[in-house]
């Protein structure tokens, strides 16, 4: 994906500002405002541990979060030299993501991968790093206002919508993959107790 954009879409394509194809949201909401709704949590650590967003009560959700939906982008601006992209599934009813995001979203949803492929590009984490704030360490940020003037590629509607042919299965199978394997990983919690403590007996089961 990232070489194809990087040869499709290298120095010779004309840009654009990002501003003028993206904008970042910021609507939030207060967890405590919604006690006893779920929310799908994606976070900072979640995401480090195994890229799947979190399950859980905004009454356990200590501060605000961004809301988003499957029009949304998530970059962290949290020490941007770990990259760390999303693209939210949103398969539950409300989903929100912490505020270390910046919260892209395309103004045409149907080029969504173009865009996506943009954001997950070398140059444009390359853009992030040369926009830091604060000292050395672990708590550089990036400001998202200064990502608006991000010369994004922008070749001809026909180049972006053949690249978005290319890329929208590629996308769709890797959220399946990644779905698949946070079910997985839920089942094998939800059993391997039961197993140790011999509550369920595989003794007899033929391999």
């Amino acid at each position: 994906m990232a070489t194809k954009f990087s040869n499709d879409f290298g120095h010779d394509c004309p840009t654009v500002r990002l501003d003028d194809v993206l904008r970042i949201s910021t609507k939030s909401m207060k967890p405590q405002d919604h006690a006893g709704e779920i929310w799908e949590h994606y976070s900072i650590p979640a995401f480090d541990e195994s890229h799947c967003p979190v399950l859980e009560l905004a009454n356990d959700i200590k501060s605000n979060k961004y809301v988003v939906d499957r029009n949304s982008i998530l970059i962290s601006k949290l020490n941007p030299s770990i990259k760390r992209f999303w693209l939210p599934e949103c398969r539950a009813e409300y989903s929100m993501c912490s505020t270390e995001f910046i919260v892209y979203k395309p103004l045409k949803p149907e080029n969504k991968s173009f865009y996506a492929a943009a954001i997950s590009s070398d140059a444009f984490q390359n853009y992030l790093l040369a926009h830091v704030t604060g000292s050395t360490g672990s708590r550089q940020r990036t400001q998202p206002k200064s990502t608006l003037n991000y010369p994004m590629p922008n070749p001809s509607e026909k180049d972006i919508r053949d690249f978005c042919s290319f890329a929208d299965p590629i996308y769709d199978k890797i959220e399946a993959v990644e779905h698949e394997s946070a079910t997985l990983k839920h089942i094998r919690e939800a059993l391997l107790p039961k197993l140790m403590s011999g509550e369920i007996d595989v003794s007899r089961v033929e391999v």
